[in-house]
């Protein structure tokens, strides 16, 4: 009965490194807003 799901999100905020996990917050603020651009 079990079924199979594919998660979409993801906590960016778990990186090791302070450099690594500012580079992943600030390409999902890109992509939050190319996104939003794209909708108008």
């Amino acid at each position: 009965m079990s079924k199979s799901v594919k998660i979409t999100c993801s906590n960016i905020f778990q990186a090791k490194e302070k450099k690594e996990m500012k580079e992943k917050y600030t390409q999902k603020w890109v992509e939050l807003i190319n996104l939003i651009e794209k909708n108008k």
